[in-house]
């Protein structure tokens, strides 16, 4: 699948435009101690080289701070953690674990949010994808960062070549 407008836009903007040989984008940069959680997924749908991996740090049942390493990602999973990082910030790990990473409802801050920083408005099937591998990052850290056990994630679907707002 061909990444979207939107995801290509906002990548252009906040992430390769943040990136040079000696800084990386804020959400990209090392969780300074202590971390509370720590997960990773393999983001792609039937296989592939996206693998996410979220830290985060739980202070008072908050989410304090939430960062992401991506090794191998393309632009739609950098996007996606970028976004998913920003939209964690401050939230309870209750509100965080309550999301159903299926749920196209639990995704709407996520949508909003790309479309608000420039991406364009919709909600292109690359970010969808990729959003859920992300949300799925997080939830798993903060159960990890809780020390309760991480059930076995949802199948997520593999992305389609739409864009499910475009009539």
């Amino acid at each position: 699948m061909p990444v979207s407008a939107p995801v290509r836009a906002y990548y252009a903007a906040r992430i390769f435009a943040l990136s040079t040989r000696t800084s990386v984008p804020p959400n990209f940069r090392p969780l300074e101690a202590p971390v509370s959680g720590k997960s990773s997924v393999e983001g792609c749908a039937g296989g592939g080289k996206n693998i996410l991996e979220v830290s985060v740090r739980l202070v008072g049942g908050r989410l304090d701070d939430v960062r992401a390493s991506c090794g191998l990602c393309n632009p739609a999973m950098y996007v996606a953690a970028d976004l998913v990082c920003d939209g964690a910030r401050g939230r309870t790990a209750d509100d965080v674990l309550a999301l159903d990473v299926l749920a196209p409802a639990s995704l709407d801050p996520f949508f909003a949010a790309l479309a608000a920083a420039g991406g364009g408005g919709g909600r292109p099937d690359d970010a969808r994808e990729k959003l859920q591998y992300a949300l799925l990052a997080l939830k798993q850290g903060v159960r990890v960062g809780r020390g309760e056990p991480v059930p076995r994630p949802p199948t997520v679907p593999p992305p389609r070549d739409v864009d499910d707002d475009a009539g």
